[in-house]
């Protein structure tokens, strides 16, 4: 079998466009496939991609403290793909304890993340409703990005290293040869030395048997008709939501509940979850006046335990570069930067 790439990756969501802008440096032949546009889909289309440090899970953090710094270094590239707007996270009591020892670690002056009083919090977004026995983090650096936005800033800039784009091509089945792989779509047989399938939820119908399935990301945008829509992020443990500013008159709201499945296709579709993120966001805001704008039904490939899956598996000439969980936006580009070390390693 004839390799015509070193390289072909499945997916130009964030994942795979972040690895292709980095592989594609190495001057190895790369060619990175998407069924429809960079970012058009999946997790990339649908994330409003808030960025901190802090999780409760220190692996996790250590992901976000690379995530952070890369980021900003994509900032003075691609100037505003980073908004730094602080988030404020709303701490359930008895996790106060973890997150003091975590702060210890990971809180630094280049990156601050410090607990505030409930006036501060105020100050940063009035009218919040905080529980009188939570814990308020704030980290002043934090923020969000627009996924959709870097998928197209990453792929452009990867086709401007030598790689090469295929768009609106659906990937049937990912077949292991004994000296590469072979790509089947709807009309031809692509071959590559090497395959990483990051196609998020999909990534299962391709690779059945990796260990993830299909979560349902509900996300609303609320109206904010007689105030300022708040200019700042904020993760609430106690109600499980979440916001995120979108512009001076729209924000963006989650937290409804979700819905699993083994992949996208199997996920219901149910409308009450928009009234269900108003609700909560208005309990996070009351003093606020929200509205219902629309919605859209998110989706991701999540792993038991949220770590993603990013592996080499040598022996069938395949990678992994999935499973991120609902929680990529925060660190896809550095642990892109990172994976691609070692896909460089294994080809050349």
């Amino acid at each position: 079998m004839a390799n015509h790439w070193d390289i072909i990756i499945i997916g130009a969501g964030l994942a795979g466009s972040a690895l292709a802008e980095n592989i594609s440096q190495s001057g190895l032949r790369t060619l990175l496939l998407e069924s429809s546009e960079p970012g058009s889909g999946g997790a990339s289309a649908r994330s409003r991609g808030i960025v901190r440090v802090f999780d409760l899970n220190p692996i996790l953090m250590q992901y976000n403290v690379g995530g952070v710094r890369e980021w900003r270094r994509l900032n003075q590239r691609w100037p505003g793909i980073f908004h730094q707007c602080g988030v404020i996270y709303l701490l359930r009591e008895e996790h106060i304890p973890s997150a003091q020892a975590l702060l210890r670690e990971f809180s630094s002056s280049e990156y601050p993340i410090e607990f505030i009083s409930s006036q501060q919090a105020q100050r940063l977004m009035p009218g919040l409703n905080i529980p009188s026995q939570a814990g308020i983090l704030y980290e002043s650096q934090g923020g969000y990005v627009n996924p959709r936005l870097a998928c197209q800033l990453l792929a452009h800039h990867a086709q401007k290293q030598g790689a090469e784009l295929l768009e609106g091509v659906q990937v049937k089945r990912v077949e292991s040869q004994s000296n590469g792989v072979s790509i089947h779509t709807e009309n031809q047989v692509l071959t590559a030395r090497l395959a990483v399938v990051a196609a998020g939820a999909y990534s299962r119908t391709l690779i059945p048997d990796i260990q993830l399935f299909s979560r349902s990301i509900p996300l609303t945008t609320l109206y904010c008709p007689d105030a300022q829509a708040p200019q700042t992020c904020l993760i609430d443990e106690y109600s499980g939501s979440y916001m995120r500013p979108g512009s001076t008159s729209f924000v963006f709201a989650g937290g409804a509940p979700q819905n699993d499945a083994a992949t996208p296709a199997a996920l219901p579709q149910t409308r009450s979850v928009h009234p269900t993120n108003l609700q909560l966001a208005q309990q996070m805001l009351p003093a606020i006046p929200l509205q219902l704008s629309h919605g859209w039904e998110g989706y991701d490939g999540y792993t038991a335990d949220f770590l993603p899956q990013t592996r080499l598996i040598i022996e069938r000439h395949l990678a992994l570069f999935c499973g991120f969980s609902g929680r990529g936006a925060k660190y896809i580009p550095d642990a892109a930067r990172q994976f691609s070390q070692q896909i460089l390693e294994y080809l050349q």
